[in-house]
């Protein structure tokens, strides 16, 4: 039976990850779908270095914690090594279990300054950011990457090897090239040769939406664990569900007021931070940010369109809340009925 693994100090069990995505993943997403259980190890949206060490504030809330929140990873991204072993003491002092290298971003705001996915073409550069990172911090770090930047030369086997070498305790591999972006299926096979090429722990990611899937992918990649992104997004359970099935635990599937509830309990995590930073008035951040989460969560779901366009309308915080309400209170809910998940490519999974 998998153990789960360890990373410095820290016990990642299960080994099932929540994956970092861009504009997604912050303090109060990860606070309240940790709640629901089944998380190993939760990593922020991705941080620029070079806004972080530049002192942009934007770049210093995304990497906020919870106190509760561990073990935890902080991922940045950048091309400037110095500037990215400075983030990195940055992360380690806010806290960070672990700090994260992303070569895994596809979007063409972070290659077009040749971070990212990017750094998958260019070995020598990664290598001097390990050695960087390495040199900075005392908590373990980790790198997460692609296949390649093409199919024509799937370079994460020798860079997993070369971060390895230099201290890297965990690697998490997508299964998709830069090129793919998100148009074709992952590929979870080639992370095998990734697998032959490492002995520190790997996580397989992409595409993995529930149990069959986590099983498939990590059959084919040999990984020792998953993570998981875009499915939460419309399934906030489906961490807790893939660990329950994979490792144990309690088969649970949510009721309407449980999927009412995760919305209220972020609605109230957003205003939390917002009132804190106070800069909220009169609550048009925290409205936007619930905006987006629904537009994920509610896709499928009958009269979810209409929710949707009627939320565009409110003006304060506690019309959205009678207005999700209403909508989980209709009779159709009460069944149990469950959303599909939607894999589509605008995803922001990096």
């Amino acid at each position: 039976m998998n153990e789960g693994f360890q990373i410095g100090a820290h016990k990642i069990w299960p080994p099932v990850a929540l994956a970092p995505m861009e504009g997604v993943t912050d303090r109060p997403f990860r606070s309240v779908i940790r709640s629901l259980g089944g998380v190993g190890l939760t990593v922020t949206e991705f941080v620029s270095s070079e806004a972080m060490t530049r002192d942009v504030r934007d770049a210093w809330r995304m990497a906020e914690l919870d106190p509760g929140e561990h073990p935890v990873s902080i991922q940045i991204y950048g091309r400037d090594p110095e500037r990215m072993a400075q983030a990195a003491r940055f992360c380690q002092g806010l806290g960070a279990d672990i700090v994260d290298i992303n070569l895994g971003c596809p979007s063409k705001r972070v290659t077009s300054g040749c971070a990212g996915s990017a750094l998958m073409r260019e070995p020598e550069l990664a290598n001097e950011i390990f050695d960087a990172v390495a040199s900075a911090v005392t908590v373990p770090w980790s790198v997460k990457m692609r296949l390649g930047w093409d199919h024509s030369d799937y370079t994460a086997p020798q860079i997993a090897a070369a971060a390895q070498a230099r201290g890297a305790q965990l690697i998490t591999v997508h299964g998709r090239t830069k090129s793919d972006a998100y148009r074709y299926p992952a590929r979870w096979a080639p992370i095998r040769q990734v697998r032959d090429a490492i002995s520190v722990p790997l996580l397989v990611n992409g595409d993995i939406v529930d149990a069959a899937t986590a099983r498939q992918a990590l059959a084919e990649s040999g990984a020792d664990g998953v993570m998981i992104g875009r499915a939460v997004m419309s399934d906030p359970w489906a961490l807790r569900r893939v660990s329950a099935e994979l490792y144990g635990g309690e088969l649970w599937e949510p009721t309407a007021d449980d999927r009412k509830n995760f919305l209220f309990r972020y609605l109230d995590e957003v205003e939390i931070d917002a009132e804190r930073e106070g800069r909220d008035e009169p609550g048009r951040r925290s409205l936007a940010k619930l905006r987006k989460v629904i537009g994920y969560f509610s896709r499928g779901m009958h009269g979810s369109a209409r929710l949707r366009a009627t939320l565009q309308s409110v003006d304060t915080t506690s019309e959205a809340r009678d207005m999700i309400g209403e909508f989980f209170a209709r009779s159709f809910f009460q069944g149990g009925h469950q959303p599909g998940v939607d894999l589509h490519p605008d995803s922001p999974e990096p």
